[in-house]
């Protein structure tokens, strides 16, 4: 019994080792792919450059709204004082306004970038899904996630070529 017991056992040992050395795994750095690629380069240049255009006319509105305070603080002794309350009302009122749309601005430029990163990634799990049939790997894992690995299962090069083919 114990003959068989342990024969039984080798035989079950012998066969995960066959099945676990017939999976093909590979590792991806899909941050350096979107970063580096030469459309996720292009799209965050642009809206980067979008993005300064806005923070420069947002620097302007503020510089007018810091002189208007230093108008006001000038007319402060000479201003009655319901003049002087009424203006600086005024000048809060066009604060918050712009506080508002300087916040408004960060919200849409964030969610525009986020938006283009998500595209990039369903484009890039296309991309790796046919790599990978074609490959016969059966797991993919992020490089972020190892701790250590063979640098022979790094697939990143390979997918960034594709990348760069398929998104122009």
């Amino acid at each position: 019994m114990p003959k068989v017991l342990g024969i039984s056992l080798i035989i079950f040992f012998s066969l995960i080792k066959v099945s676990i050395a017939e999976k093909k795994i590979a590792f991806i750095d899909i941050d350096k792919i979107i970063n580096e690629s030469e459309f996720g380069k292009k799209s965050y240049k642009k809206i980067d450059n979008d993005f300064k255009n806005e923070n420069e006319k947002l620097s302007k509105i503020e510089k007018s709204l810091v002189l208007k305070e230093q108008e006001i603080l000038k007319q402060k002794n000479v201003l009655s004082e319901d003049e002087l309350n009424s203006k600086i009302l005024d000048l809060k009122k066009e604060i918050n306004n712009f506080q508002k749309n300087r916040r408004l601005i960060n919200e849409k430029f964030n969610k525009i970038r986020l938006d283009k990163t998500n595209e990039m990634v369903q484009s890039l799990n296309v991309i790796l899904s046919k790599y990978a049939d074609e490959n016969d790997i059966s797991l993919v894992i992020q490089k972020k996630f190892i701790v250590i690995a063979k640098s022979g299962l790094d697939i990143t090069n390979e997918i960034m070529k594709i990348f760069n083919k398929e998104n122009k």
